[in-house]
């Protein structure tokens, strides 16, 4: 049997003209509209009910937070980087369901920028939530700042020799035999317009005033020059000999 053949259309007469073909269809349409018309109601009733209450919980249950996420700048290419300073966190409004927002692991959430195909020169990178590494099921609803500028550089790798200053007189029949410096060198990245001619790392110093015995002291490293750093630990060890005269 086919589908035409469950299918009852109403069968007005055109016998009386376009007026009376116009009354029938008009209480052919009233017929459908007035029939059962209590069930109708009470069922427009429950489903209106049912919008009233569904709709607040689902707004309730969808909530938006701020946070500050760190910007990690990865794959930066051999022998390239970055110079300047750089914005080191961003702010993030995300939007989502209470569930999944608590759910958030917010110690492996960050904001990134992949520098692979990093050149030498300035670039502007517009920050979107392919940048932040959050479930499917949280929205990004702000990013501030969303433009990041990142000056990439040539770079060279080398080893400065550490120099430090004694200052100071020991106390009375004793002096200073020798000084040990750990480690004597230290590993420095930076910029080879910077780093070209240094060789020595100089700036450090170490007062013995009034010492009667040999000590150790640990100093930590500040470099000057604002685009160079250290690889590895920042931070040397000094023996002081001292004996008396």
């Amino acid at each position: 049997m086919s589908l035409a053949n469950n299918i009852h259309l109403p069968r007005f007469s055109t016998g009386g003209g376009e007026g009376d073909l116009k009354d029938n269809l008009m209480s052919y349409f009233r017929g459908m509209l007035l029939n059962n018309i209590f069930l109708k109601i009470i069922s427009l009733f429950f489903a209106f009910t049912l919008w009233f209450y569904i709709t607040p919980i689902i707004s309730k249950d969808t909530i938006e937070i701020n946070y500050v996420l760190p910007l990690h700048l990865k794959n930066i290419p051999e022998n390239m980087m970055v110079a300047g300073k750089v914005d080191d966190h961003i702010n993030v409004r995300l939007k989502g369901r209470q569930n999944g927002i608590k759910e958030l692991d917010m110690g492996q959430i960050n904001v990134s920028i992949d520098l692979s195909n990093g050149k030498e020169g300035t670039r502007v990178y517009n920050l979107d939530r392919s940048n932040i590494n959050i479930p499917p099921n949280i929205d990004v609803v702000r990013i501030d700042p969303k433009i990041i500028k990142i000056d990439m550089v040539r770079s060279i790798k080398k080893n400065l020799k550490v120099k430090v200053e004694i200052s100071g007189i020991p106390a009375k029949g004793y002096r200073v035999r020798r000084v040990f410096i750990r480690p004597s060198e230290v590993a420095v990245e930076g910029p080879e317009s910077e780093l070209g001619s240094l060789y020595l790392l100089e700036g450090l110093s170490l007062d013995v005033t009034g010492r009667r015995s040999s000590f150790s002291k640990e100093i930590k490293i500040n470099i000057p020059q604002r685009n160079v750093r250290i690889i590895g630990n920042d931070v040397i060890l000094i023996d002081v000999e001292v004996e008396k005269t």
